[in-house]
């Protein structure tokens, strides 16, 4: 039996509808700027889930009817996750096809006018990329970016350059890069540059490398962009005198994501020295894998960070936050756990942690868990927690909040001991909820 829109209901409220159940929170832009703090490989683990989940939702829409599908199908690949080598054939064959008017109204714009964000997820090193060039290619209005194709074998080093190079078709319209690709290639590394470059309205990077190994980040790059995160900051090219050359010009860079895993403390000194007086946002990764470096790095955020505000640590275990609390006067600090078997672990020594900070920073205004699974706990932590939050805690100066800014206490109250854990089991349509 064909299914028929409700005779009186306009297309624009069925526009509407087909917009709220399809929408993935903090995925497109402008929303995606309120988790900037969260971009890389947690904040990939929480949305992709979601947008898989969303594309089914869409493709069911567009069977229902062919009224339904000439108003959804505009959603159905506003965002494009490929997590597949076999997903790209058929991605690209689709798209191609639009783009030549088969399939399409006349006179409609092409299926991949509409998307708005690629995520591409591919590993093993027999993967076939070259068709994602032309997917690319049929997406000039980008805005959101994510590739992480794994390692690279030497001979498909050409391959990443023309996926670069494709990119610059949504030059225009790209706010968001995350290149997470194996490859520290001179000749990637400048083509990333070029690209970069071009980006006028960049405001978020993340790169496994750091593309200008000089340490030097163009100033047309510099007047966008809000958010630097690198895996790897290898400067090679010799020092940078600190702020020179800076003085009067337009610096948006106000956040950086420092990643511990490997010992790049030197680097990162120089980059810091440079750009720190700008930063009021530092989010330092894998802090407890490497706790003889965390003083060190604490240490040069304290010295070259004058006007920073906000700090994120993520760790493994919150049990090792006993150890590294001698914060600079922030007003924010946020704080993310990450692997199942550790998210029962070290509740007591965290709220022990922020006891001592309400002693010792009174400038802290803010602590808040940034990841939700963090916040699923079972019972036995869930009473852990009332207490802590009841007695030791109730006088403090800030407030503890979950990744939702609500209070944490009343979230708990609220919810209650039964039924707590089930509330973030069944959290599909909203990763961040």
């Amino acid at each position: 039996m064909t299914t028929r829109l409700r005779v009186g209901i306009p297309p624009e409220i069925w526009d509407h509808i087909f917009e709220i159940a399809t929408h993935v929170p903090y995925t497109l832009v402008p929303e995606i700027f309120e988790k900037s703090t969260l971009i890389g490989d947690d904040y990939n683990e929480l949305c992709r889930p979601a947008l898989k989940t969303a594309f089914a939702t869409k493709r069911s829409l567009v069977l229902v009817c062919k009224q339904w599908w000439h108003l959804a199908i505009r959603y159905l690949y506003r965002a494009i996750l490929i997590d597949n080598p076999r997903k790209i054939l058929s991605i690209c064959s689709t798209l191609q096809n639009y783009a030549n008017g088969m399939g399409a109204v006349p006179g409609a714009k092409p299926l991949g006018w509409w998307a708005e964000r690629l995520d591409v997820v591919i590993r093993g090193a027999d993967a076939d990329e070259e068709p994602l060039v032309d997917v690319i290619m049929c997406l000039p209005n980008l805005a959101v970016v994510s590739l992480d194709i794994g390692e690279r074998r030497s001979k498909d080093e050409s391959i990443l350059h023309h996926i670069l190079n494709a990119l610059r078709h949504a030059a225009s319209s790209l706010r968001v890069l995350d290149w997470s690709m194996e490859s520290s290639h001179p000749a990637t590394l400048l083509i990333e540059r070029r690209l970069v470059a071009e980006l006028s309205r960049l405001c978020i990077l993340r790169s496994r490398y750091m593309p200008w190994t000089d340490g030097f980040i163009p100033q047309n790059v510099l007047s966008s962009l809000t958010k630097f995160a690198v895996k790897r900051m290898l400067i090679m090219e010799g020092g940078i005198p600190g702020g020179s050359g800076l003085e009067g010009r337009q610096i948006s860079l106000r956040e950086v994501v420092i990643d511990m895993t490997y010992d790049d403390f030197g680097s990162w000194s120089i980059f810091m020295g440079r750009y720190g007086i700008f930063l009021t946002s530092v989010h330092l990764t894998h802090c407890d894998n490497y706790q003889n470096r965390f003083s060190f790095y604490l240490t040069m955020i304290k010295q070259s960070c004058p006007n920073i505000r906000r700090l994120t640590l993520s760790v493994i275990n919150f049990s090792c936050l006993t150890h590294m609390l001698s914060l600079p006067p922030i007003e924010y600090l946020g704080l993310s756990t990450s692997g199942v078997y550790h998210y029962w672990m070290g509740t007591e020594a965290l709220f022990s942690a922020l006891a001592t900070l309400r002693d010792t920073l009174p400038t802290l205004r803010v602590v808040q868990f940034t990841n939700p699974d963090n916040v699923a706990r079972p019972r036995t932590c869930y009473r852990m927690a009332v207490r802590a939050l009841e007695t030791d805690l109730a006088q403090c100066t800030f407030r503890i909040g979950d990744h939702d800014g609500n209070l944490l206490l009343e979230m708990l109250e609220a919810v209650g001991e039964p039924l707590y854990c089930l509330k973030y089991l069944f959290q599909f349509a909203d990763p961040f909820d």
